[in-house]
């Protein structure tokens, strides 16, 4: 019985080289690129020496081809995004770069700062208006004020008033034209001016008018020049200025003051109002007209004494035929359509 001949590996050239790699930890990928060596040729060696695996936290993670770049340009200040146009590399890639190398932050900004359009007005508000009442006064996003005023480190200080005229007087801005501008709130469409004082409404125009006659406004009182809201003193009327000058300009004109009566009875010389440009009109019959119109619209003309149809029960309302104008009027409560 003959002997079976065994196989023996034929050992390889490199193999001394190979095996002082292995004792040294390096991987068989890591030996293969030092001596361009079949990585199975090293696995069998690896085998054959009795020398484990290499553990995978000693792989070594593939250098960034742009490293060196990247490292410079972090090392000279450059943002990530300028970073990113200058090498292609990924915005991630050049994050992790800078937490591992601990470069912080960047330091050279390559575009200009962003400059609002409405900068200087913003910025000449800020030390007497809040934020908030910036953004309302110059239709402005809250956010943009915000970051003026920590860009310009003013912080708002809200001012305490011994009086409302006084803080209606650091809300006003001098125009062209003599014209005064109402830098505070305003209400509805109209953009009627408001001011609050001490949780109480105060109305700007009855100040303006008060500083310049000494007397509170009767009815209405508004600017008659063509400013829209003008606050200037010489400028706002009430009521019955407004009559007596429009009265005065219709007399310039050559017609006479109406006499008699309306159409409709009504007594002129208690009822009659003027236009702007001096035109007559009867003002019962304007109110009426107006209440009419409201009717149509909105089925009812509510009275804000009663809270009830004051066309409905005329005798048992205060106000109707009085002070019951349209616009004071309040939509009154309804079920299934049917007035409360």
């Amino acid at each position: 019985m003959t002997d079976q001949p065994t196989t023996e590996h034929q050992a390889h050239p490199k193999e001394a080289e190979i095996r002082a790699l292995l004792d040294e930890g390096l991987t068989n990928t890591a030996i293969r690129r030092r001596l361009y060596v079949g990585e199975k040729t090293i696995a069998r060696i690896r085998a054959a020496a009795g020398i484990p695996p290499t553990p995978r936290s000693a792989h070594a993670v593939p250098r960034h081809p742009q490293e060196r770049n990247i490292r410079r340009l972090l090392d000279e200040g450059y943002n990530n995004a300028a970073i990113r146009r200058r090498t292609g590399a990924d915005v991630a890639a050049i994050a992790k770069m800078r937490k591992e190398g601990q470069f912080g932050k960047a330091t050279i900004r390559t575009q200009k700062p962003y400059i609002h359009p409405r900068d200087a007005e913003i910025r000449a508000r800020l030390r007497h208006h809040s934020s908030n009442a910036i953004a309302d006064q110059l239709h402005v996003d809250r956010a943009a004020v915000r970051r003026i005023r920590d860009l310009a480190g003013i912080p708002f200080v809200p001012p305490k008033f011994a009086t409302a005229d006084e803080k209606w007087t650091t809300l006003l801005r001098p125009v062209d034209g003599g014209h005064v501008e109402w830098l505070g709130q305003r209400s509805g469409r109209s953009g009627t001016p408001v001011m609050r004082f001490r949780e109480k409404s105060v109305s700007p125009a009855g100040i303006a008018f008060k500083q310049r006659t000494g007397r509170n406004p009767v009815g209405q009182v508004r600017a008659e020049c063509e400013f829209r809201h003008c606050m200037a003193p010489d400028h706002i009327d009430d009521e019955p200025g407004r009559l007596r000058e429009r009265g005065q300009l219709r007399a310039i004109k050559g017609n006479p003051a109406p006499s008699g009566t309306c159409p409709h009875g009504h007594d002129q010389a208690e009822h009659v109002k003027y236009e702007p440009d001096g035109t007559a009109y009867c003002g019962v019959c304007n109110r009426e007209q107006r209440r009419a119109r409201t009717r149509a619209s909105t089925g009812s003309c509510p009275c804000e004494s009663c809270a009830r149809p004051c066309f409905d029960q005329p005798a048992t309302c205060p106000d109707h035929g009085a002070g019951c104008e349209a616009d004071d009027h309040l939509a009154p409560p309804t079920v299934a359509g049917e007035h409360l």
